[in-house]
């Protein structure tokens, strides 16, 4: 059975663009049902009645949450824009060899080095944000 959908969604217009895509939040009821709500969504449980309110989280709190999963999005996409420009040049100047070299290197450097300390740096970021415990209205 598919979930059904929050009470309350809230129009894209009241909520800063910093937010909206950001992560889900997941609210657990006592009752044991869970759901996963985007920033400014209500939900009421079906099985107690209980309703939440993600609106209750401090918006600046919930924006440094995207802030963080943007800046670590950014070194995996810059390493991969440079492979490819590195391919193209490659092709351009007729070293189609080359083009899969640069690339097999690349991406050996990346997942061997460079991936893990990525991870784990971006992990730490994410334990050093804030939780909240949202109560039930």
């Amino acid at each position: 059975m598919k979930d059904p959908a929050p009470t309350t969604i809230p129009a894209p217009a009241t909520i800063p663009r910093s937010v909206r895509r950001g992560p889900a939040i997941t609210l657990t009821c006592e009752c044991g049902a869970s759901r996963h709500l985007r920033y400014g969504e209500r939900w009421t449980c079906e099985t107690c009645g209980r309703s939440w309110d993600t609106n209750k989280i401090p918006l600046d709190q919930y924006a440094a949450i995207r802030a963080t999963q943007l800046r670590y999005r950014r070194a995996p996409i810059a390493v991969s824009v440079l492979a490819l420009a590195a391919v193209i040049a490659c092709i351009v100047i007729g070293k189609a060899l080359g083009a899969l070299l640069v690339v097999a290197i690349l991406a050996s450097t990346w997942s061997m080095f460079f991936r893990p300390l990525h991870r784990r740096r971006y992990r730490q970021a994410l334990a050093d944000l804030p939780t909240w415990q949202i109560e039930p209205d």
